[in-house]
C-alpha cells in the first residue's frame, strides 16, 4: 500500500508539474493579483468619496489601462535587464578565461571537487569542460555565479503576460460601475472582486504548492484591507 502511494506521488512529481510552475504562470498570477487589488482599492476609494455620477467607473478604467501599460513595461524592462546583465557577465567570464586560463581551470576543478569528484574522473570532467570555451564559460556562469541562460524570460512575452493579466484582473472591480448605479455597483463590485481574489489566491498554489484555501483567503483579506482603507479615506475626505 505504501509502495503504491509512493508510485502515485512519483507519477505526479514530473517535469510537467515543474513546468506548470514556470515563469509564464508566475507572470500571469502577478499581473492578475495586482490588477485585482489595485483596481479594487481605487474604485472603492472613489466610490467612498463620490456616491453619484460615474467617477468610480472613470477612475477604475483609467487605473486599469494605465496600470496594465505600466506593469507590462516594468516586466519588459526587468526581463531585458536580466538578459543584459547575463550577457555582460558572460563576456567578462570569457575574457577571464582568455587571460587567465589556468586560474579559471583551477576554479572549475575546485567546483567539481566540492561536488565529490576526485582523481582521474575529476581530471576528465575538467578537461572536457575546458576543451570548449563556450561550454567552459557557460559552466562558470552556472556553477560560480548561479546564472542559467535558459531560465531567462523573453521580455516581450513577459510584458504581454503581466500586462494582459493585469488588465483582466483590474476589469473585475470596474465592470459593475458600467452596468449598475453607483451605490449598487459598489456592492456588486465588492462581491465579484472578493470572489475573484479568493480564486486568484487559490490558483497561486499551482506555483507555490501551498494550501489552496489558505492562499485564497490570504489574497482575499489583502484585497479587502486595501479597499477598506481607501473607501474609508474617500468617505473621510469627502466629509461624510
Amino acid at each position: 500500500m505504501a509502495f503504491s502511494t509512493r508510485i502515485r506521488e512519483y507519477d505526479h512529481h514530473t517535469e510537467q508539474v515543474h513546468a506548470a510552475g514556470g515563469s509564464w504562470v508566475r507572470d500571469v498570477m502577478l499581473g492578475l493579483n495586482d490588477g485585482l487589488v489595485a483596481s479594487f482599492a481605487v474604485t472603492s476609494g472613489v466610490a467612498g468619496a463620490f456616491v453619484t455620477g460615474n467617477a468610480a467607473m472613470m477612475a477604475g478604467l483609467s487605473e486599469m489601462l494605465g496600470g496594465a501599460v505600466a506593469m507590462g513595461l516594468a516586466a519588459f524592462i526587468s526581463a531585458r535587464s536580466q538578459i543584459e546583465f547575463y550577457q555582460s557577465e558572460i563576456e567578462r567570464e570569457r575574457d577571464e578565461i582568455h587571460r587567465w586560463p589556468e586560474r579559471e581551470r583551477e576554479e572549475i576543478s575546485t567546483i567539481y571537487r566540492k561536488k565529490g569528484f576526485a582523481g582521474p574522473l575529476l581530471d576528465q570532467i575538467v578537461a572536457h569542460i575546458t576543451s570548449d570555451p563556450e561550454r567552459w564559460s557557460n559552466v562558470m556562469m552556472r556553477e560560480e555565479l548561479g546564472f542559467n541562460e535558459e531560465s531567462f524570460d523573453s521580455p516581450i512575452r513577459s510584458a504581454f503576460a503581466v500586462g494582459l493579466s493585469y488588465l483582466s484582473g483590474a476589469a473585475v472591480p470596474v465592470w459593475a460601475y458600467i452596468f449598475f448605479e453607483p451605490s449598487r455597483a459598489l456592492i456588486v463590485s465588492a462581491i465579484s472582486t472578493v470572489a475573484a481574489l479568493f480564486g486568484a489566491g487559490a490558483l497561486k498554489t499551482i506555483i507555490t504548492s501551498r494550501s489552496w484555501w489558505r492562499s485564497g483567503l490570504e489574497s482575499m483579506l489583502i484585497g479587502i484591507a486595501a479597499a477598506g482603507v481607501t473607501y474609508a479615506a474617500g468617505r473621510m475626505f469627502a466629509g461624510r
